[in-house]
């Protein structure tokens, strides 16, 4: 028998779905609020309004920014790319989530934040701790680099931490994701269910 999706899955399945609206090519994300089990506002990583993406340059703004300056001698691609990597054209998916808030003007204070992948430190500290989310739901972590003291997982996760926001990760298999997106193509389709009255159910 199918399995209806939890309210976990179904809303970071939105998440998902919005991940796919992104313009970034390095790595797609996609954010959903939620309070009392209904969808606020969601978003996913990609350029402003009006603003050239890299979806349609078909080429990753500050990787080639950086790959040109090493091209003139400033330093390594690998070393540039991590310093050049400020002048990404793409907002991430949880500032464009809370912009849609205050552009319609609701709060998101107290809200759930389904996150496809773990904040970074920026977001953690200028969106999510400031509008007073009470949880964030994670699918993927985020960058961890386990040679140095704080990474940008570690740092997200301290900030949380000490902000009391609290954080769940979402068990979600690919092998579930492939069942639920089975049956998002049957949205729609007449099923093959066959009515028997509740009486001749209990006779049997």
């Amino acid at each position: 028998m199918y399995m209806r999706p939890t309210w976990d899955e179904s809303f970071m399945l939105k998440a998902m779905v919005s991940a796919i609206r992104s313009s970034c090519l390095v790595r797609p994300v996609g954010a959903v609020l939620v309070r009392d089990k209904r969808e606020v506002a969601s978003g996913y990583n990609g350029a402003p309004p009006n603003v050239e993406t890299c979806l349609e340059t078909s080429v990753c703004f500050y990787q080639d920014l950086a790959y040109k300056d090493s091209l003139l001698g400033h330093g390594t691609y690998e070393d540039l790319k991590d310093k050049r990597k400020q002048f990404c054209v793409a907002a991430h998916a949880e500032i464009n989530t809370f912009a849609q808030c205050s552009l319609l003007g609701i709060s998101a204070a107290g809200c759930s934040l389904y996150i496809t992948n773990f904040p970074c430190p920026g977001c953690v500290r200028d969106v999510i701790i400031p509008n007073k989310i009470s949880e964030i739901v994670v699918w993927k972590d985020y960058l961890r680099n386990p040679a140095i003291t704080l990474d940008e997982l570690t740092m997200s996760e301290l900030w949380l931490q000490r902000a009391g926001i609290k954080v769940r990760r979402l068990k979600f298999s690919e092998t579930r994701i492939r069942e639920l997106f089975v049956q998002l193509l049957m949205a729609g389709e007449r099923t093959d269910y066959k009515f028997i009255p509740l009486t001749e159910t209990v006779q049997k």
